[in-house]
């Protein structure tokens, strides 16, 4: 086909996220969820009005790990209550205390004069960040990212000219990445290393099993990065712990789950091959056998993918069979 569907994403709050609602989400053909955290203090999300706790995103992404989706956060700093320093101990939260977004949007609070915020500002109640701080912030903030997730965005396109105060620039990522690159130091998120387009050589790559403990589960995030750290391919691995949530979904009965396989290169035809592209010199075989090892070595009897309508075919050639919701492989010697 000219087009596949090879993910399909949507956009919901925290306490929206129940067993029932991923059911019907997964009926959809949803893979991944994207949810607007923006701060892990229930004392500023309640200051901003956000309707609900940090244990409610706590609990969303618990969910959405056992159901194998991927997830992505937003966060945003400079909200009404929080400081530069309340800032950083939110971040640190993200990895510390059980979340570990798999995807990360930052949004800092623009002020605009249609926002209720704009009443406290005009009160001398609320001080946005010069543009100085905010990229001070952030290259402090992205040099602490792990190596599985990934920074999809540094700021919402926002018309510098709705912004009343505070920082107006557009090309804030960039901004923070000469920061760090003036500190001398670096950002290790998947956006930061990935291989793109670059020829690979697959005698030359290393293959990586980054472990981690979000909340009830074990995750494997395996890869295979070049000489340079770059990234040619990865694979999302949980392995559900005895306390993960319970889904009630026939497909993930004692299920390791596949949340994301990704190989970069030029996308082709289903079973098309071109040397030299990180997708066609089978990383994504090598790297669901590598999961199959692990799930099994860990006691799972079966492998479960999150698969999208136009990968099944991919998954159905390489031993998965289509469940009700889910691609399904047993697992045995």
């Amino acid at each position: 086909a000219s087009h596949r569907n090879v993910g399909l994403v949507i956009e919901t709050r925290p306490d929206e996220i129940s067993a029932k609602e991923l059911t019907w989400l997964r009926q959809l053909g949803v893979t991944k969820v994207q949810m607007g955290a923006q701060s892990l203090d229930d004392r500023v999300l309640a200051l901003n009005l956000r309707g609900h706790t940090a244990a409610d995103t706590l609990r969303a992404t618990a969910l959405l790990r056992a159901a194998g989706f991927k997830i992505v956060l937003h966060w945003m700093p400079n909200l009404l209550g929080a400081t530069l320093e309340s800032d950083r101990a939110d971040f640190a939260r993200l990895w510390q205390d059980g979340y570990a977004p798999d995807e990360l949007k930052i949004y800092p609070t623009q002020l605009l004069e249609t926002a209720e915020l704009y009443q406290y500002w005009q009160r001398g109640e609320y001080t946005p960040y010069t543009t100085e701080e905010l990229i001070a912030l952030l290259a402090d903030l992205k040099a602490t990212i792990p190596e599985y997730c990934r920074v999809n965005r540094i700021i919402r396109d926002i018309p510098s000219t709705h912004v009343v105060e505070g920082n107006k620039r557009t090309s804030l990522r960039q901004d923070v990445l000469l920061e760090l690159e003036r500190r001398g130091q670096a950002c290790h998120c998947i956006r930061c290393r990935e291989v793109r387009n670059s020829q690979v050589r697959p005698d030359e790559l290393t293959f990586n099993d980054l472990t981690y403990h979000p909340a009830y589960a074990e995750e494997h995030f395996l890869s295979y990065v070049t000489p340079n750290d770059k990234i040619a391919g990865y694979l999302r691995l949980s392995l559900p712990d005895s306390n993960a949530p319970q889904l009630g979904m026939a497909d993930l009965e004692n299920a390791a789950l596949i949340r994301e396989v990704h190989v970069y290169g030029q996308s082709l035809a289903v079973g098309s091959e071109q040397s030299g592209a990180a997708q066609h010199i089978g990383l994504g075989t090598h790297l669901l056998q590598k999961a199959a090892e692990i799930a099994y070595a860990h006691g799972f009897s079966r492998l479960a993918v999150i698969a999208a309508i136009g990968t099944r075919r991919y998954y159905e050639s390489r031993g998965f069979k289509r469940g009700e919701l889910y691609m399904v492989q047993e697992l045995h010697q």
